[in-house]
């Protein structure tokens, strides 16, 4: 009768807690994230899971001098060790000195290639020297499935091999496309530069040389950047690098071999390969790169299973980390550098929802079906690292896991007009599903749950999305993924425990239970693949599902407001609010005449302009009324 408000309710304590000062905003290279990680264990421990490793010794032995003399030791075991699955990120990459690129002939000839205009270091690049003959090797793909080997009958050992970026017949649809094991509309994995760079170093190569495709390299043919992928990269086993085309055309009319187009044009006719040796030709290179790494850890507890389901597992997730003080990721602009990133919705709400979940499951006696993992992943805002760990080193078979559950943004539980748009006026407690095509009965499984629930229910078939489910989706395991909105203060220091709707995130919870009941108890799902990218239909700068319309470029600020117009929270840079002059702040009120009380008016109006089409957009600004006539895109 005499605890505090927080302490009596659990979830509300952990979110307070871990969007607290305290943890720093969970920053992965934060103290804070360290006390948020102990906290979610103690949960576990408390709940009754049990660790899903066997000892805490996750710490190096050590070293001290002490007056002369040398003491080592192994650190005592922390008592919540076992609940940790440590790993290592790549944190950043700088690029050093010296790095450089030649070609050299077999009569003698040497071709400097100017870094970096005409050869650019990729961040991809492991410090190192390079050499070796030179091989064209196509768009160096080795894709057994689909008859395609682009390696066949070369021996690229020891050798620097010239990739062409994208696959054949990139820029076609239907069944003449390269990859139709894909749905349309998506790049095939084959595609990826980090494939290309693995398959290279499974072929033994000693480097790797990218050049634009034709359709990408555009007028300029501009190269990437060393920092477009020196972030979160693990790196090579090799140099790699990115050339001009013109170089490579040179560097092929000097070995007797066609250009570069007719080469890509003769792979896009055939789909055959045509891979060579450059007739003598070798490279030299060098890369020189500092890289930092940080370590980092899930948080793992398990309750066991019983009964003839009990080696089947069911994954339950949600990311703990967060921006920290905002010096990776945030969009708060200059003035939020340095300020702690609370991140109580993204993704305080998820993890105190996992925690809540392993109280009222650990609570459960003598409970039967599958086995339970509760896993609070790290460095999902650095790449999904965590999830992805995870899925490399499970401690029980992804092949036996049936399902994942995954939370994440689930604090803004908002009701919305029935419809969202606004022509149904009741309202609902909005929601949105993601994977709900990635499990055979997920789909029915969620409309029969809803029933009882009652929730603006929005049903994404897709399983790709920016959140650690996406890891478990590529492995094959049905995922289910639970998230409330967007909202303006997403990877900003204003994301504070006192804004979330705890009784909405407790609905929530609730019906992720309940799934995670089904999940453990019933028919294993069939996995399947769906056709889609990532969408949210709660960012009015997407087009709705159905309601095709152009973009104005702003993040809305007010997504609650019902009748007094849409705030600004911020625009796009270069979109057509940004170019017209709307200003962070301003009030939008009228679109074409049409008046805008809030954002399923927005949407309405939005809906039916034109890109292109100039319309005359009324804002309220510092109070006064301003009319601005606006382009969409």
């Amino acid at each position: 009768a005499t605890a505090r408000p927080q302490e009596a309710d659990p979830i509300r304590r952990d979110l307070f807690f871990l969007a607290g000062p305290e943890c720093e905003g969970r920053g992965v290279e934060t103290k804070g994230i360290e006390k948020a990680a102990d906290h979610i264990a103690r949960t576990f421990r408390d709940a009754g899971l049990r660790p899903a490793f066997k000892d805490g010794a996750y710490l190096p032995p050590f070293t001290i001098a002490v007056g002369g003399y040398v003491l080592t030791g192994t650190p005592t075991p922390s008592p919540l060790g076992a609940y940790f699955q440590p790993f290592t990120i790549p944190m950043g990459a700088k690029l050093g000195k010296p790095n450089a690129l030649a070609f050299a002939g077999p009569k003698g000839e040497k071709v400097e290639l100017g870094v970096p205009d005409a050869a650019s270091p990729m961040g991809f690049s492991r410090t190192g020297k390079m050499g070796g003959g030179l091989a064209f090797v196509g768009h160096g793909i080795t894709a057994p499935k689909l008859n395609f080997d682009d390696y066949a009958g070369l021996d690229a050992a020891g050798k620097v091999v010239v990739v062409v970026r994208k696959t054949p017949r990139a820029d076609q649809n239907g069944k003449t496309r390269f990859d139709t094991t894909v749905p349309e509309g998506e790049d095939s994995p084959f595609a990826a530069l980090q494939a290309k760079i693995e398959n290279a170093a499974a072929q033994k190569a000693a480097g790797v040389l990218f050049v634009s495709d034709r359709a990408g390299a555009g007028m300029k043919d501009d190269l990437f950047a060393f920092a477009a992928h020196a972030s979160g990269t693990t790196p090579a086993a090799f140099p790699v690098f990115h050339v001009k085309r013109e170089a490579v055309d040179k560097l092929l009319a000097a070995a007797g071999k066609p250009a570069l187009a007719d080469l890509e044009a003769a792979a896009d006719k055939d789909l055959k390969p045509g891979s060579f040796d450059l007739g003598g030709w070798a490279a030299d290179g060098e890369v020189t790169v500092t890289r930092t790494e940080q370590a980092v850890k899930n948080v793992v507890g398990v309750l066991d299973g019983a009964g003839p389901l009990a080696n089947e597992t069911v994954v339950i997730g949600a990311h703990y980390d967060h921006l920290g003080y905002g010096t990776f990721g945030s969009l708060g602009g200059s003035a939020a550098g340095g300020k702690v990133h609370f991140g109580a919705d993204d993704n305080g709400s998820g993890t105190a929802g996992l925690l809540e979940l392993a109280r009222r499951f650990g609570a459960m006696k003598e409970r039967r079906g599958r086995r339970l993992v509760f896993v609070a992943f790290s460095a999902e805002e650095r790449g999904l690292h965590g999830s992805i760990h995870y899925c490399k080193e499970p401690p029980f078979p992804l092949a036996s896991t049936v399902g994942m559950l995954n939370m994440d943004m689930i604090g803004r539980v908002t009701a919305v007009p029935a419809d969202w748009l606004g022509v149904w006026p009741e309202r609902k407690d909005r929601l949105v599903l993601y994977g709900t095509g990635t499990g055979d009965t997920f789909d029915r499984m969620v409309d029969d749950a809803n029933d009882a629930f009652g929730f603006r229910l929005f049903k994404i078939p897709g399983g790709n999305a920016p959140t650690d489910s996406d890891s478990f989706y590529r492995k094959k395991v049905p995922v289910l993924f639970f998230f409330s909105g967007t909202h303006s203060d997403y990877h900003r220091p204003t994301d504070t425990p006192d804004k979330v709707n705890l009784a909405g995130l407790r609905r929530v919870v609730d019906l992720t239970q309940l799934f995670a009941e089904q999940l453990a108890a019933g028919p294993r799902p069939k996995y399947q693949v769906t056709k889609g990218g990532w969408e949210d239909p709660t960012d009015p700068r997407q087009r709705s599902p159905g309601r095709p319309g152009p973009k104005m470029g702003i993040m809305p600020g007010n997504y609650e407001e019902e009748d007094k117009g849409v705030l600004i929270g911020g625009t796009t840079p270069g979109g057509a609010a940004d170019k017209a002059g709307l200003k962070e702040n301003d009030l939008i009120v009228e679109i074409g005449g049409k008046p805008v009380k809030n954002i399923g008016g927005y949407m309405t109006a939005m809906a039916a302009q034109k890109a292109g089409t100039a319309v005359d957009v009324k804002v309220l600004r510092k109070g006064k009324e301003l009319t601005v006539s606006v382009t969409p895109q």
